[in-house]
């Protein structure tokens, strides 16, 4: 049970620390920090961003006495780490949130304010970057800050990361470079935006990812001898074959995939059926136009898995569902389409009753005043990572996926002091003070 004269005293100083809070925001949002991997980005043209919001928080940190580290694992890429340092006697906490941004798209799509502009209208804080996850990192710095102001030092460790590369899978740059350099904790929360459907809900499991490639082969021809590959006395392969009208057979295969799963596959966290999906994102054919038949179709999937399925059953159910609908075309028979399996982000599932679970439910229970609602995240994020290293890492945080990597993205500030008071009670109820 958390003492409420204490969390009070600790939340009225996140309440005095709303304009430092806001302004915050508004400031890292104005730093342009896209990835500079993500496609169709020049990569020297973006580079630089995530530095510089990196040296931006770095006096901040230094500020309430942290100690910090900045570095980069990969040129142009700095981390940013500050560790305040338990009175002993208290389990530790790693606070992780990313730097980086998509890019912000068309500016004329933008109705309130520029993508950087950071405005502060209507309650929320408008660009790119505020809802995805410049307000998590500037609410888990507040949280910390207001314990500290309100006179509390924690027993354990609190160690707070703003780490590159998380929106393309740079794991190896962010947050694997900070696991790398030691920073490891007894528990870690992720301040990814964690609406929908939930306003700051609890998210204990993420799905796997795959991106996955199909390629499908063809014969090329002029595209007035179609009809000597589709009717009745024609040809047919040994004229030419298009590789759409192949590729069209395993897009159905997978499709039929996706509705088996959505009555097979199910998760206590993932309450909404069906969510477990494979998305063709990109379908090609050509390269020649269109009065040539296609040689070469290309499907590109992302496939949401349910957390409890191995990679390696994944992929088999997928390369038997290819396999399986290969064999009722004679020229798919002998032409297999190639799969390749480009990236996998692994899935996590902390049990909702593990302990750092139970600590932020009291947390959020004390500042809101009923339950904290759990679910399973929609989308991935580095508490994966975290997880896997051995960090039971789970996720919330202010602002909402229907509106992140969107123009107008926004985030309420309502939210956000809601989100820092949330933090700071985490730190009291799991580290001790």
């Amino acid at each position: 049970m958390i003492d409420s004269r204490i969390s009070s005293s600790i939340t009225r100083e996140v309440d005095n620390l709303k304009d430092e809070l806001i302004q915050l925001v508004s400031d890292i949002v104005k730093i342009p920090s896209v990835n500079p991997t993500y496609p169709g980005e020049v990569y020297e043209d973006v580079l630089g961003g995530e530095t510089e919001v990196a040296r931006f928080l770095k006096p901040l940190l230094d500020d309430i006495g942290l100690k910090t580290d900045i570095w980069e694992k990969e040129k142009g890429r700095s981390n940013l780490v500050g560790v305040c340092r338990g009175t002993g006697g208290g389990k530790s906490l790693i606070f992780n949130g990313h730097t980086d941004v998509v890019p912000p798209g068309a500016g004329e799509k933008w109705t309130m304010g520029k993508p950087w502009s950071g405005k502060v209208a209507e309650g929320k804080i408008w660009g790119r970057g505020s809802c995805d996850m410049k307000g998590g990192d500037a609410c888990a710095f507040i949280a910390l800050k207001a314990l500290l102001n309100a006179g509390f030092k924690p027993k354990g460790d609190v160690i707070l990361e703003y780490v590159v590369g998380e929106e393309m899978m740079n794991t190896a740059a962010g947050t694997g470079a900070t696991i790398e350099r030691g920073y490891k904790a007894d528990a870690a929360i992720v301040v990814e935006p964690s609406g929908p459907p939930y306003r700051l809900g609890l998210i204990p499991a993420s799905p796997g990812v795959f991106y996955m490639v199909v390629t499908i082969e063809g014969k090329a021809v002029h595209a007035s001898m179609r009809d000597e590959l589709i009717r009745p006395g024609g040809q047919g392969a040994k004229v030419g074959v298009s590789s759409i009208d192949k590729a069209v057979i395993i897009y159905q295969g997978l499709r039929q995939l996706e509705e088996r799963w959505g009555q097979t596959k199910s998760h206590p966290m993932f309450t909404r059926p069906g969510h477990f999906t494979l998305h063709p994102g990109v379908i090609t054919g050509g390269p020649s136009g269109a009065f040539v038949v296609s040689d070469k179709s290309r499907i590109e999937y992302a496939i949401w898995h349910a957390p409890q399925d191995s990679p390696e059953q994944v992929k088999q159910e997928v390369e038997e569902q290819i396999a399986l609908f290969a064999q009722t075309d004679p020229w798919l028979r002998e032409h297999p389409p190639k799969v390749e399996w480009l990236l996998w982000w692994p899935p996590y599932d902390v049990p909702a009753d593990a302990p750092i679970c139970n600590s932020v439910a009291a947390a959020y229970e004390a500042v809101i005043g009923e339950p904290v609602k759990y679910y399973g995240f929609a989308a991935v994020d580095d508490a994966a990572f975290l997880n896997r290293a051995g960090i039971p890492a789970i996720t919330i945080g202010p602002g909402s996926l229907f509106v992140a990597h969107a123009p107008d993205e926004h985030v309420e500030i309502a939210e956000l002091i809601d989100a820092a008071k949330i933090y700071a009670l985490s730190i009291m109820e799991w580290c001790g003070i």
